[in-house]
């Protein structure tokens, strides 16, 4: 397969998970464009679906598409820990302190699953602080994994270019 068409595939259904984040409503009021987005969100997250299943068969054809797979996981995952830790914030106000938007909710996510932490959004309800604590413990198994698996990626390559280039320069 041609190297820009896993990058197409890779950003659109990054692009796709993103769209289905900002789609999905989160409020109790039920108004036509509630209902609008909430339709989108569903056309979104089917094609997402779709995509995810697709993603599933190359992995079992490409070794290349298990580091897609993997990113697309971690990203999966952090979109929905920031719907959950922004309707949280919409439904119960006093579990987090600062976190009003669901740019704030993924820039919150995003800073947590990168070890970084600033504090100025933060889990203040036990409820919160329990979701928090599930998404520290996915950052411990899926960054060690995902370290590991490029790490071993990385290798794979550098020995194959390697071996290659000693083939071409023939003996000496």
């Amino acid at each position: 397969m041609a190297e820009w068409r896993r990058w197409l595939r890779l950003l659109f259904v990054a692009g796709g998970i993103l769209l289905a984040y900002f789609l999905v409503p989160v409020t109790n009021d039920l108004d036509s464009s509630v209902v609008a987005r909430g339709v989108g969100a569903v056309l979104v997250l089917t094609l997402l679906a779709v995509a995810v299943v697709r993603q599933l068969v190359l992995h079992l054809d490409q070794t290349k598409a298990r580091i897609d797979g993997l990113i697309i996981t971690v990203m999966t995952v952090a979109v929905v820990f920031s719907f959950v830790f922004y309707a949280l914030a919409v439904h119960v106000p006093d579990q987090f302190a600062d976190l009003e938007t669901r740019l704030d909710s993924l820039y919150f996510v995003g800073a947590s699953m990168a070890t970084i932490g600033y504090g100025d959004v933060h889990a203040k309800g036990q409820l919160a602080r329990g979701l928090v604590l599930v998404l520290m413990v996915f950052n411990v198994v899926f960054v060690g994994t995902a370290v590991a698996l490029m790490s071993s990626q990385i290798k794979r390559v550098a020995s194959t270019r390697v071996a290659e280039r000693h083939q071409n320069e023939g003996p000496r």
